[in-house]
């Protein structure tokens, strides 16, 4: 049994790898798609943490440590979302046996969105080892472009399928930034992505709420549905979007 698989990877921190890996599995679960949320960034935890959980008594630590199970350590956020959290105290444990964990048989039916560790160390690798496919981040600077170039040619090492890459905090009106397209050209890979800055993203950090709940029509949330829908095969299809924003922010 192979499970799917995909690990949100960049080499550099603090571009939105966890902010994306919630958001994406947001749209993917309204689009009735059955998917967990795997926290691997088992030093420095934060998917729990972005989506306002605290308390497990069990982690992804305790299931790479032989302690508990896969199901025991899984969590169901408010909003139904699922999650397996690493801990949030400073633990040691070895995240080799990962991709046995995520080949687990109780994951079957699901779709596992990976948050990874940033970096190039050995916990980074073992993730681009357990998943079947890698969606790298970036933010359009200099150097989160330089990294996130490292992270795609470890994932070609690793044999990893690559999906393509989302640009994040993307600003359409500045000139200095490095744009999609040059992005692209760079890394050799597709941009599937581009997330704007969005005030809603922060704002559902805050609440511990996907930005797509908050609201599904911000355009950040926008770009997240059509990533989720790339990665289901399907089409992007929103008719009238000018008109439920409008809507939308009445309704707030």
């Amino acid at each position: 049994m192979v499970v799917r698989s995909i690990g949100i990877v960049s080499a550099k921190g603090g571009v939105g790898k966890t902010a994306s890996t919630i958001n994406i599995s947001a749209a993917l679960m309204q689009m009735k798609k059955s998917v967990i949320m795997v926290d691997a960034d088992i030093n420095a935890s934060g998917l729990g943490l972005q989506l306002g959980m605290f308390h497990f008594p069990f982690t992804l630590n305790d299931v790479l440590e032989n302690k508990a199970g896969m199901l025991e350590a899984m969590y169901i956020h408010s909003s139904g979302m699922r999650i397996i959290p690493a801990s949030l105290c400073i633990r040691k444990a070895g995240i080799s046996r990962l991709p046995r964990v995520l080949d687990d048989p109780s994951l079957e039916g699901n779709l596992i969105m990976v948050d990874a560790p940033p970096g190039m160390e050995s916990n980074s690798q073992a993730v681009l080892k357990a998943c079947t496919d890698v969606i790298a981040i970036t933010t359009p600077d200099l150097p989160s472009v330089a990294d996130v170039i490292k992270s795609i040619s470890a994932a070609r090492e690793n044999g990893c399928n690559i999906l393509g890459m989302i640009v994040n905090r993307y600003n359409r009106h500045s000139s200095e930034q490095i744009s999609a397209k040059e992005i692209e050209s760079a890394c050799g890979i597709p941009v599937i992505g581009v997330v704007p800055e969005d005030r809603t993203v922060a704002r559902g950090i805050f609440r511990g709420l996907p930005a797509m709940f908050l609201n599904p029509y911000s355009p950040a949330s926008v770009a997240y549905k059509k990533v989720a829908a790339r990665i289901a095969g399907e089409e992007y299809a929103e008719k009238n979007l000018a008109l439920k924003r409008l809507l939308w922010k009445f309704k707030r």
